[in-house]
């Protein structure tokens, strides 16, 4: 599996960093996880088969996270090159088709003249989708929004794990156990009283008990020093570090 990461940062905008996103490749799955700001053009910009993408996994329902999703599919119907006929399938989670049914109502879409099918699930925590054979999504809610997902897919042995937004939470941390990657939100160098999401030690904390291989940190709402942020995540964390930034590239 590839992971390349569209978008690091947050709904703040920055020069350096789209707002959330990221597209996985595998043998048989082409999957975008997020659609922030920034996140569709990005698709372009590092040469990925966005034409031929097989799923699009929503972790929840804020700007920063899905907000150009209808760019997305507006592209599908008047920017593919190439034909298709193979569906593309949206996951998600309860409030996954009432927000699809939305935009193209709100903004004229036309979804219905694809010509290709879209199919949309929405995932409840506990679930586990197929993506294709060998290939398993899981979800499990998050402490951020009432409906928030971190996803958890396996692939022939190897496992990417993502947290999408979440306070610090011992059962999200257990459900990504053994994970090859941990794709981890790191929002604030230090705790927030009131504010779900983490911190650097949190994070750091969360991949430790997770026994992640490696760990890849993004969503900073801070400005991000690399070589000292990695030196305060090595203060709770064993593993391989990686400081998240648009344009990287993954292999599992």
């Amino acid at each position: 599996m590839k992971l390349t990461i569209l978008g690091s940062g947050t709904v703040v905008p920055n020069g350096a960093r789209n707002s959330s996103g990221y597209f996985l490749e595998g043998p048989s799955v082409r999957m975008m996880v997020d659609c922030g700001a920034g996140t569709v053009h990005a698709l372009a910009r590092y040469s990925l088969p966005w034409e031929a993408m097989t799923h699009i996994f929503i972790s929840h329902f804020h700007a920063d996270h899905v907000g150009e999703l209808a760019s997305l599919l507006f592209a599908f119907k008047w920017g593919m090159k190439t034909p298709r006929a193979e569906p593309l399938i949206l996951l998600g989670p309860s409030g996954l088709d009432r927000l699809l049914q939305g935009l193209d109502q709100a903004l004229g879409l036309r979804l219905h003249e694809l010509t290709f099918p879209l199919e949309c699930r929405e995932l409840s925590p506990g679930d586990q989708y197929e993506l294709a054979e060998g290939s398993v999504l899981s979800v499990t809610q998050t402490p951020h929004t009432n409906v928030s997902l971190a996803v958890r897919i396996d692939q022939g042995g190897r496992s990417i794990c993502y947290t999408g937004d979440t306070a610090y939470s011992d059962e999200v941390a257990a459900f990504f156990s053994g994970a090859d990657l941990m794709i981890s939100e790191c929002s604030f160098e230090e705790p927030r009283s009131g504010v779900r999401h983490l911190s650097v030690g949190e994070a750091s904390t969360m991949a430790q008990q997770a026994q992640a291989a490696r760990l890849v940190v993004t969503h900073f709402y801070f400005e991000v020093d690399e070589v000292d942020l990695a030196s305060k995540l090595r203060l709770g964390y064993s593993g391989e570090i990686l400081i998240g930034r648009d344009g990287m590239c993954i292999e599992i």
